[in-house]
Order: structure tokens, then sequence, then C-alpha cells
């Protein structure tokens, strides 16, 4: 039977005077690699902008990296409810899978519901705190609806009270947002990659960010500069996860599987976790729908070392989104590993 060949709309943000995101070009160029034809679809902050040029386009399926929206990372979710309401296919999470995993608390209740551990936590919307679970200092304040580690620093982690009421009124001073206090969990960050349908996805390979010549007096936080700054010899930098224990391994692979289902995510999710140092338990940190996904990025190494393509990930997203619109058959797309089969 002959390849399914479409023509895809590449859906990314544009602002104005700003380069292309090279994720952008990255993924075009594996979908031209599969065997499609491409058209990059750039928005701002036009609502009008991203259904008119989809239409001018006339794909069969949006491969969507708009990860924010007229500045704003919280409208990502908008986008996808635009699309769903046009009833235009699209690669990816859709608005329940966005706004579960937007919202940190609620993704973190529905996580303690299917048995996913997560550290304990407080939240706090300006007036009033709720705990949940008995909770030691250090912990660390975040945003409750913050992606790519906006408003995450080393400041973020506090010792008494007097500084977590700091960063509670700082967040929402300077990110209009409620906040959300986790414990610290002290220890290895590590990063599982979750792809294809929800019934049958495949788990890739541990990825673990390595710290580096980190100062042991200075808490590891994964904040922007780490994630996103250039690597030199002794800085954070990832690396395939060794060292693990058949036991933390399945725990961690169980843990991501069950996350991946609660909060309603399609095709592709990272989900990142940190394994308390003295406990050896795995906690599950975030999940990420629709992350990041240039050639170097956690999944592409993940794959890579599972012996999958670059190109053969994107192909294996598309297959898991054309399933769902039935624009292909389940014996016509790549199936996982027989051992990420049986787990799943």
């Amino acid at each position: 039977m002959a390849a399914l060949k479409l023509h895809f709309g590449v859906l990314h943000y544009q602002p104005k005077g700003e380069p292309v995101d090279p994720v952008v070009e990255h993924v075009a160029q594996a979908l031209r690699e599969l065997g499609h034809t491409t058209a990059l679809i750039g928005v701002h902050e036009k609502v009008a902008d991203v259904l008119s040029q989809i239409e001018a386009a006339k794909v069969d399926l949006v491969f969507n990296v708009c990860e924010t929206f007229a500045d704003d990372y919280r409208l990502e979710v908008n986008v996808a409810a635009l699309m769903e309401l046009a009833k235009v296919p699209f690669t990816g999470s859709g608005t329940t899978g966005l706004l579960l995993a937007q919202d940190k608390t609620l993704a973190k209740q529905l996580l303690e519901y299917h048995e996913v551990v997560t550290p304990r936590f407080a939240t706090f919307d300006g007036e009033t705190f709720e705990t949940n679970g008995r909770m030691g200092f250090p912990l660390i304040v975040k945003p409750a609806r913050s992606d790519a580690s906006i408003g995450i620093g080393r400041h973020s982690v506090v010792t008494n009270w007097d500084e977590l009421t700091q960063r509670v009124r700082d967040i929402r001073k300077e990110l209009n947002d409620e906040a959300l206090a986790e414990e610290f969990i002290d220890g290895r960050e590590v990063y599982v990659g979750v792809v294809g349908p929800t019934r049958r996805p495949e788990i890739l390979p541990i990825v673990e960010l390595n710290f580096g010549n980190w100062d042991t007096k200075v808490p590891k936080v994964s904040d922007r500069a780490v994630k996103f700054g250039p690597v030199s010899e002794g800085s954070p930098q990832l690396e395939i996860a060794t060292n693990l224990t058949p036991e933390q391994i399945a725990r961690i692979e169980r843990s991501a599987l069950l996350a991946y289902r609660a909060l309603k995510i399609r095709d592709y999710a990272r989900i990142d976790f940190r394994i308390d140092q003295r406990t050896g338990e795995p906690y599950v940190l975030e999940v990420n729908p629709n992350p990041y996904l240039e050639s170097e990025s956690e999944l592409a190494m993940a794959a890579e070392e599972r012996g999958i393509s670059y190109t053969q990930l994107i192909g294996r997203i598309i297959d898991s989104a054309c399933l769902r619109h039935a624009l292909k058959k389940e014996r016509e797309v790549s199936a996982p590993s027989e051992r990420s089969a049986a787990r799943a």
C-alpha cells in the first residue's frame, strides 16, 4: 500500500521582527523527508490569522508547535480551542489536555487520584492557602500556571515562612498568577518521553539533566538559564540516564504512562521527575504536553537512544494524530516496540 502523502501546516508563534524558532524548520524538514509537503503558518496576536492562514494554506493536517499567543504562554490552549471549534485536525494535545497540564494544582490533584506520586504541596490564591499533607521546608514556589520555567529560579527555593510569603507576593505581582509551593525534592532530575496513541503509547528511554559542576551550597533548580543557556564544560547538560535500578525504572515508566492517560495527553509528551536522593523515590514534577521538539531536545535524544531518528520520531507523532483523525488505519502506522507495548 502506498504511503499516505499529506500537506501539513506547521503552526507556530511568530512575533514581528523576531527570527523563526529553529524547531519550526526542524519539524518541517522532517515532514518533507517523510514525503509530505509543508506550509509554515506563523501567528502572533490576531485571532483571525489562526484560522484564515490555515484555510488559505489548504492543509490536510496542522502540526501544532504554537506554544504561546499574543506574548502570553497561557493562551496556548486557546489556539487549540480555535482549531477544535473549526474542526481543523492537528497534532498534539487538545483543549482538555493543555488545560489540565497547565493548571499545576489541578494536575497534581488528578495525579494523586491516579496514585502517581508528586511532592506534597500548598496553594495560594492571594487571600487564602490550602495544604495537601504535612509539609516541611525547604519548599519551591512556582506560578500555578506557568511554562518553560517562567517565574522559577534559585530564588524560588525558600527555607522559612517569611521567604515563602514574599515569593508568593512576587508571583502575584510579577506574573498575575496564583502560587504553588511544593516540598523541594533534592536529587536527580530525569525526563521521560511518551509518544503515540493514549491506548498504546511508547515510553522512550529516560533522559537525565546532569547538573555538572553545580555549587553544592545552591539548590539545584532547572531554571531558564539551565534549560536554554549555552552549554560549556561543567555546565548542566542532558544525557541518557544510567545507574537507575530496575525498580526505579519501572516506577518512573508506570508513573509516566499513568500521567499521560490521566491528563488526557495526545500524541506526545514529556514528564519531568525528581528522584529523592535519600529515599530513591521518583516524584512527578510536571507533565508537558506538546513539549519543545527541536532536533536536540530531550525527546529527540531519547528517541535516538531507542534507535528512532528525529524524522522517525516526527513520523510517530503524525501517525498518532492520523489515527485519531481517521486519516490512517492502525495497520498503516509504526507500532511501538514489543517491550514498550507490553509495558503499556
